[in-house]
């Protein structure tokens, strides 16, 4: 009785509060959240979290409610919200909503605790807006925030703390998703109705789900065969045909064992010849190189100039006075390279003495 004696004094002074005119200092608050809404920036989510907290200022203050007063916060999202943002946004109630619950969850969970990973999509907010603690029991229309009670918000601190783990042990990259956080909300929420940590749903909507659940209950399914000779025949059939469908399995795995082998073995060589192509492109294209600055030399310089560049080097460490032993030796590992490569041979194994070496 005390709670709904309470709720009934608050919702009057509710009432009273937004049938008044906005003060100066309400006014002045008013145009400094509407001008940060209009210059919000233009990351997604920073924006969402900016024009969310100022749409919360705005609700949780009734400063919807105009300088005459007597404005419902539905209006002023469809009238004014729209003059301050692009024309593709801000055109539904459900538009500004959203994104003040997202920024509302943020903010509570951020005075519960600190958490590894914070809600970040609108649809996440959207399945625990119910656990954000409000002042009012029971309202009609407007029922603001609270918004700095660690105690309040217990409820909601402990659905998305369930739709963390939950999301960790389903190994989910980027967080619950928003099924997460439901499946959460409604194990939990026998427990926190009893504690008083979400509102409720509906009565219409209780009791239509209720009524839904006992016929499934009540409901009765014949199973009784329509044809009873045709059913024993059918079941005498698979009798009958069990050995060969037992057979047919194992071959079937048989089969599938092989096609995996087959698989395996056509990836290994797929890499294999990206693998091989890659070096051969890589050869290629050094040789190709090679060949072309020596031809350049010939040209411009001549080829006397190689015995010029033999006789300096470079700080001491780059030298070109070893240059013919370094070509034979790349021509002889080119012609290895051939051999290897017209030979048809099998896997001559791996040395353990190389190895150790």
């Amino acid at each position: 009785m005390e709670a709904t004696a309470l709720a009934v004094v608050e919702s009057q002074e509710a009432v009273s509060l937004l049938e008044s005119p906005l003060s100066p200092a309400e006014t002045a608050e008013l145009q400094s959240c509407e001008l940060a809404i209009e210059l919000a920036g233009k990351d997604r989510l920073e924006k969402a979290l900016i024009i969310g907290e100022k749409l919360s200022a705005i609700y949780n203050h009734a400063l919807f409610r105009g300088v005459d007063g007597g404005c419902t916060w539905e209006q002023w999202l469809k009238e004014r919200l729209p003059k301050l943002l692009p024309e593709a946004e801000g055109r539904s109630v459900d538009w500004g909503d959203t994104r003040r619950f997202l920024w509302e969850v943020r903010h509570v969970l951020s005075q519960e605790g600190s958490w590894e990973a914070m809600p970040s999509q609108i649809r996440q907010a959207h399945e625990i807006k119910a656990l954000i603690p409000r002042r009012f029991v029971k309202a009609s229309s407007w029922n603001p925030a609270i918004l700095d009670d660690p105690d309040a918000a217990q409820g909601l601190a402990k659905v998305w703390e369930l739709a963390c783990a939950n999301a960790e042990r389903n190994q989910r990259r980027n967080g619950p998703t928003a099924e997460d956080v439901r499946a959460a909300r409604e194990e939990l929420r026998p427990a926190l109705e009893q504690q008083g940590l979400i509102r409720s749903a509906p009565a219409s909507f209780q009791a239509a789900t209720a009524a839904r659940v006992e016929a499934a209950r009540q409901r009765t399914v014949d199973v009784t065969p329509a044809n009873a000779e045709r059913f024993k025949e059918t079941m005498a059939k698979i009798r009958d045909t069990k050995a060969e469908r037992t057979a047919k399995a194992e071959v079937d795995h048989v089969r599938k064992q092989l096609d995996a082998a087959d698989r395996e073995q056509r990836q290994t060589l797929e890499q294999e010849v990206r693998t091989y192509n890659a070096r051969l492109h890589d050869a290629s294209k050094a040789i190709h190189e090679l060949l072309g600055y020596l031809q350049t030399l010939s040209r411009t310089h001549g080829t006397q100039l190689l015995d010029e560049m033999r006789c300096i080097d470079v700080i001491g460490l780059i030298t070109v006075k070893d240059d013919m032993p370094r070509l034979k030796e790349m021509g002889q590992e080119l012609m290895a390279a051939v051999r290897l490569a017209q030979s048809s041979e099998p896997s001559t194994g791996i040395n353990v003495q190389t190895v150790e070496l």
